[in-house]
């Protein structure tokens, strides 16, 4: 993992080059603090922060480059070993997969490099000859990379707080009201900053001498989507099924604990990255596991125990309480550069960040990914009771009709639901969207179980984005790397076309009190059973739970002349109205967005905020 980003030169006609030069030489150096390099011409500045991982040694710094091209790399190329087979005739003088993904690059173009390596990585590789830019994203959008045009300007970088505070940037105020809706956080298109947008997922962007931009993908999730694949896998025994997975992840894990230094895991207690851990164990001994301990009745410690107990690994554990949230919540919205309304475990996620950083490790393997491919969230499964628990409510609903005009005021349709319609808007229609394209691309499944697909297919193109980015910026404030063994592009293609049965499966055991009868990700904890320990193979989804925004009490006057104050134009009436009658997790949410516009609208310093923040928000008791 390291930070990359870079300028135009004709930028500094509009802002001072010594002070853009100082800016994104420091802006950064938390994604990279083991070596920072400056590659320019009359025409380009790039800049690289590195944190070393494969090849510490000098001849692995970035930015890579000689006569012709410049790359600046951020992330893993999992198979640079394979690809480095096919450049026999390149005097390679590192053992970096950057060398590798550097020359690949010269010998094939990007388009054939894009769709041969495997891994997660953005990266800007330059032609010098031709003064063409090419920025490119993995294809599920894992490492982040944002770009900034605006007229003859253009910068790029890891993070868009980088671009903002580099270029004094200030936030759009419409964009960060609807991100009280979570858009921001998961969005794939654009920041909460004007003229900042986001490189997609599977997709490249081409900048040529007129800095006209061409989008290109060359990735989409459809792809993997095959419907004979999908009859090859029915025709499969259950055991053959389970192996095959129980091969994949072990595959992928072995492939995601390639380092020159040492690795860890960050562990939940949940089964998703119990199994991710079992299976490192297997590879590798030098492994250590990390935990937030959510002090209260969210804890999960004994978990974490359990696990490190039964695969005698180190256990290292930091303790976060409930004013911890009030303590790294400014922190937190600034490396988000976002309001924390979507993923405030986060917070938490920051700490574990910091205490595997304190022991110096500096990447972690993690269980992202497994929820939503193999459909492992509570509401999904009780999705299959919802009709029968309804019925009583749909009869009456029926019994209504009889008097339309009564039955609209009294059941309003969702169609007329102006908040429901402003929650879609602030997301781009994005998941209605997505929703579209899984039926028409798994229009092969019966109507009965495709909405089980198509969930998926949403999910992991909106949800897990959301995730990526939480894990992303709380990892990186403390240089520690993230890496994903279920979102392995061969454990993805199994995944989407895997039949229903293998994911989901009715039992007569009491598994879950949201979904008591049905077993959800029944594949991974059917892999566990050969690792784990009982108790852990039967664990039910938490996700990490923290009281949040949900346990905060506000004053005001934390409100009072501030940032909703003034582009709301709510007066000292309003603010105690909303105090007093609005629901406290929606002020927690007002709240957050009040610290974003503090922190990059009225650049309040970080101890500024805080101080406002110890005056008038408490824990609720």
């Amino acid at each position: 993992m390291c930070g990359i980003s870079g300028f135009n030169n004709n930028i500094v006609t509009h802002f001072n080059r010594n002070s853009l030069i100082k800016n994104f030489n420091e802006l950064q150096i938390h994604r990279g603090p083991d070596y920072t390099g400056t590659w320019m011409n009359e025409d380009f500045t790039f800049f690289h922060h590195r944190l070393a991982l494969i090849d510490g040694s000098s001849n692995a710094n970035q930015p890579f480059f000689n006569e012709n091209y410049v790359l600046c790399f951020n992330g893993e190329i999992y198979n640079f070993k394979k690809l480095k087979q096919v450049l026999s005739s390149v005097q390679f003088k590192s053992s970096s997969d950057t060398e590798v993904l550097f020359y690949y690059l010269v010998n094939f173009g990007i388009e054939k490099t894009l769709q041969d390596i495997q891994g997660m990585f953005a990266f800007s590789f330059y032609d010098i000859a031709k003064k063409e830019l090419f920025l490119a994203r993995d294809r599920f959008g894992i490492k982040p990379l944002y770009f900034y045009k605006n007229g003859s300007q253009f910068a790029f970088a890891s993070e868009s707080r980088t671009l903002a505070k580099a270029l004094n940037l200030k936030p759009d105020s419409y964009k960060t009201i609807m991100a009280m809706n979570s858009t921001a956080e998961g969005s794939t298109t654009y920041s909460l900053f004007n003229h900042v947008e986001n490189i997609q997922p599977g997709s490249f962007v081409k900048i040529d001498t007129q800095l006209n931009l061409s989008e290109h993908f060359y990735y989409r999730l459809a792809n993997d989507v095959d419907v004979h694949l999908h009859n090859d896998l029915k025709k499969l025994s259950k055991k053959q099924i389970v192996d095959q997975f129980d091969n994949l992840m072990s595959k992928s894990v072995e492939e995601m604990l390639v380092s020159d230094f040492p690795m860890g895991a960050f562990v939940s207690g949940g089964i998703d990255s119990s199994i991710i851990t079992a299976l490192a164990k297997e590879k590798i001994s030098d492994f250590s596991l990390f935990t937030a301990d959510i002090n209260g009745k969210h804890s999960e410690y004994e978990d974490t125990k359990a696990l490190a107990n039964h695969l005698k690994l180190p256990l290292f554990k930091t303790d976060f309480k409930p004013e911890d949230f009030l303590s790294y919540w400014v922190q937190a919205t600034e490396y988000n550069a976002a309001p924390k309304v979507y993923f405030t475990n986060g917070i938490p996620i920051s700490r574990v960040a910091s205490l595997a950083r304190q022991h110096e490790v500096k990447a972690v393997i993690c269980g992202e990914g497994s929820d939503e491919l193999f459909l492992g969230y509570s509401k999904l499964m009780a999705q299959r009771y919802k009709k029968a628990l309804l019925f009583p409510h749909d009869l009456i609903k029926k019994l209504y009709k009889i008097y339309p005009a009564l039955n609209n005021y009294l059941f309003p349709s969702n169609d007329s639901n102006l908040d429901a319609f402003n929650i879609r808007f602030a997301n781009g229609f994005k998941s209605e969207m997505l929703y579209e394209a899984g039926n028409e691309v798994y229009s092969f499944i019966s109507n009965k179980e495709r909405k089980y697909y198509v969930d998926s297919f949403e999910m992991a193109q909106k949800h897990l984005h959301a995730l990526f980015h939480r894990n992303d910026r709380m990892g990186m404030i403390s240089s520690i790397e993230v890496r994903f063994p279920f979102l392995h592009e061969e454990v993805v293609k199994f995944a989407v076309n895997l039949p229903l049965e293998y994911k989901t499966r009715w039992t007569t055991k009491l598994h879950n009190k949201k979904h008591p009868f049905i077993t959800d990700k029944w594949i991974v904890r059917e892999i566990s059973k050969k690792h784990l320990p009982k108790n852990l193979v039967s664990k039910k989804k938490n996700g990490l739970p923290i009281e949040g925004l949900n346990g905060l009490k506000f004053d005001k006057s934390f409100f009072k002349n501030g940032y909703l104050a003034e582009i709301m134009h709510l007066n000292n009436a309003a603010l105690e109205h909303i105090i007093k009658n609005e629901n406290p997790y929606f002020i927690g949410k007002l709240a957050s967005v009040e610290i974003f516009g503090l922190l990059y609208d009225y650049q309040l310093s970080n101890e500024e905020i805080q101080s406002k923040i110890n005056q008038f928000i408490t824990l609720k008791k």
